[in-house]
């Protein structure tokens, strides 16, 4: 079992009021599984998952499970603690309840040692049984190199996946494929603006986030059919917006969480604070991806 392909960052939707809007919620997971996601990861920036208590992570992560019943919907989800300890109890609680893969986010805060990373993703790794991706994000702090997380994969055959975030992430995906042999495979994340050089790499998909779900899916049909020009044409018509809005990753959450509002997918785009409002550039952009969504059904 592997990931492959668009694996969307699921939102997570708030009313007016900041209140998680569970139903909300149903119909996002419903809309990702109809307009045929084959994988998802929860928890991840893009979720706000900073802003969420424990009690609304496991209710939502409740809900994911049940929507996805009777699809084959594979789930994913972030281990982002910076306890080791509270890392390998939400691990453990995570496979208890049914998901197919544990995210690993490595502890960056006050900029632990190599050994203490390494103490933090073995413990996780050694507490599931469960596939295990580990989040290899070197402009956040932490591990610059790559190599690090290969060594862990000599040891933990549940290591299955690397997900490559430097900027650009081709070096550590050709990295990972020739030190592994292609054991340990490799996703992008980063809003995807690197998706083309990704997988001229070698990478098998990437973790976008959820807003343009469906027009990731349109440029990967392009990309399945061995289209490549298409495939970059149908980039250029999103991945520029996506680019600018992921320069800020505040701006990037509100902005897609715009469009899922604008497209009735949930009730309201209210983001936790701190927050930023949209700027008239990101409206126009906007609007230029729900043009650009439009057009892409009118073809379908």
């Amino acid at each position: 079992m592997s990931i492959k392909g668009v694996c969307p960052v699921l939102a997570v939707p708030f009313t007016n009021k900041g209140e998680v809007d569970y139903e909300s919620f149903r119909a996002l997971c419903r809309w990702i599984i109809d307009i045929g996601a084959k994988s998802t990861l929860f928890f991840g920036v893009a979720s706000e998952n900073i802003k969420l208590s424990d009690p609304e992570r496991y209710q939502l992560l409740d809900i994911l499970l049940t929507e996805r019943a009777g699809s084959d919907l594979k789930i994913i989800t972030t281990v982002a603690d910076h306890s080791s300890e509270l890392a390998v109890i939400r691990a453990k609680d995570y496979e208890a309840m049914g998901v197919d893969y544990i995210n690993i986010l490595p502890p960056t805060f006050f900029g632990p040692s190599a050994a203490q990373i390494d103490f933090h993703l073995e413990s996780i790794l050694k507490s599931v049984k469960i596939p295990v991706v580990i989040q290899h994000l070197p402009q956040a702090g932490g591990m610059a190199d790559v190599t690090g997380l290969i060594n862990l994969a000599s040891k933990y055959e549940n290591l299955k996946i690397i997900k490559c975030e430097a900027n650009p992430p081709t070096e550590s995906i050709k990295t990972v494929n020739s030190l592994t042999n292609g054991r340990v495979r490799t996703l992008i994340g980063w809003g995807g603006i690197f998706w083309k050089e990704g997988v001229a790499a070698g990478a098998d998909g990437l973790q976008p986030g959820c807003g343009l779900t469906d027009l990731y899916l349109w440029a990967e049909r392009a990309l399945l059919a061995g289209d490549l020009k298409e495939f970059e044409s149908r980039l250029d018509r999103f991945i520029p917006q996506v680019a600018r809005w992921i320069s800020n990753l505040e701006l990037l959450i509100a902005a897609e969480k715009d469009v899922l509002c604008r497209r009735g997918i949930i009730e309201t785009n209210y983001c936790r604070n701190p927050t930023v409002s949209l700027d008239s550039q990101t409206q126009k952009e906007v609007q230029e991806i729900l043009e650009l969504v439009d057009e892409v059904q009118a073809n379908v």
